[in-house]
């Protein structure tokens, strides 16, 4: 937490999930699968994400990729053979997420676990 100088290092926060950070457009495709019945396919997050922002398929397949490597999808292939499509089905819910990132943000800052700092906050 505190570097030779003493100063807070605060970027820890940042990769507090399980060392992997989730970037904007990650927090975005996240976002819509969660709004979605899963499992969820590239081509209905695409579908959806296009008209936000124009970006390509393979951004968002890639995107997907990633966030399944990092364990925040499940990814399985809708079929047997190399060329079906990934079907994606999120391991957890938003306020899952939410509260690993509170309590996470609690240990560092606050040196609390959640519960504690709510508390200790409130009084």
């Amino acid at each position: 937490m505190n570097n030779d100088s003493g100063i807070r290092d605060y970027l820890g926060i940042r990769k507090a999930l399980g060392g992997q950070s989730l970037g904007e457009l990650e927090a975005q495709i996240l976002d819509i699968v969660w709004d979605l019945q899963p499992p969820v396919t590239t081509s209905k997050v695409f579908k959806i994400m296009y008209p936000r922002r124009e970006l390509s398929y393979s951004t968002i397949m890639l995107t997907m990729s990633k966030l399944a490597k990092k364990g925040f999808l499940k990814q399985r292939r809708s079929g047997v053979k190399k060329t079906d499509a990934f079907l994606y089905t999120p391991t957890m819910s938003r306020e899952e997420l939410a509260m690993r990132l509170l309590e996470e943000i609690s240990r560092r800052i606050l040196r609390k676990p959640f519960v504690e700092a709510v508390k200790y906050l409130m009084r």
